[in-house]
């Protein structure tokens, strides 16, 4: 009998499932079609079937969670908000995005710092930078309002996210920053207070006293 769309859905999602945390734990290059299929209880010509190289598996991974991104920021460029508000709602994004996804982001910030495969950078490039030009234009439209003021907007860009990737990717030093344990230190008390931070952090590095 042949599958149905949904159980092809659902063995497709499960290839990707088991392929972000398997190339999260050991690297892209170190886990094989037969060890992704073995994880996902599928048979080796599935992987091919579905998306025709582990390569392509990869593609297909990238491209089932950033352009969602993409989506939320496009909305919040349509919204009435003001500029802070868009900015605010920025750093609820990605830091909701990055706690809840350290396996899909220590994924990307292997690929990028490793520059093994210049594919995977360029694919995974380009989303990030076309979703970082939305954060800009929410900076520029905070300057001309003058509710901002003028800094090094790419600087600041970097800053955000370096922010996100010091604390999702270097679990053991932050857990002793923290002085926390490995469960505590990504739950969701922890996640608000790093949001708050980083909103304060950047409220005061852009904003105009009395502007809001």
């Amino acid at each position: 009998m042949s599958d149905t769309f949904s159980e092809k859905i659902d063995r497709r999602q499960q290839l990707l499932d088991v392929a972000e945390r398997l190339f999260a734990e050991e690297g892209y290059e170190a886990v094989s079609i037969r060890k992704l299929a073995s994880e996902a209880g599928v048979n080796v010509a599935m992987v091919g079937y579905y998306f025709g190289s582990k390569d392509k598996l990869f593609e297909a991974l990238i491209e089932s969670k950033i352009p969602k991104t993409r989506e939320r920021l496009q909305d919040l460029a349509a919204s009435n908000l003001n500029p802070w508000e868009k900015l605010s709602q920025v750093i609820d994004l990605y830091a909701d995005k990055f706690f809840t996804g350290r396996a899909f982001h220590r994924v990307v910030m292997r690929e990028m710092s490793l520059q093994q495969r210049p594919e995977h950078v360029k694919l995974i490039t380009g989303y990030m930078a076309g979703n970082m030009e939305f954060i800009r234009s929410f900076i520029v439209e905070g300057q001309e309002k003058g509710m901002f003021r003028y800094v090094d907007i790419e600087l600041t860009i970097a800053t955000i996210f370096g922010s996100l990737s010091t604390v999702i990717n270097n679990r053991p030093l932050m857990c002793a920053v923290m002085k926390e344990s490995d469960d505590n230190i990504y739950n969701e008390q922890f996640k608000n207070r790093f949001k708050n931070h980083l909103k304060a952090l950047v409220q005061a590095h852009l904003m105009i006293a009395g502007k809001t």
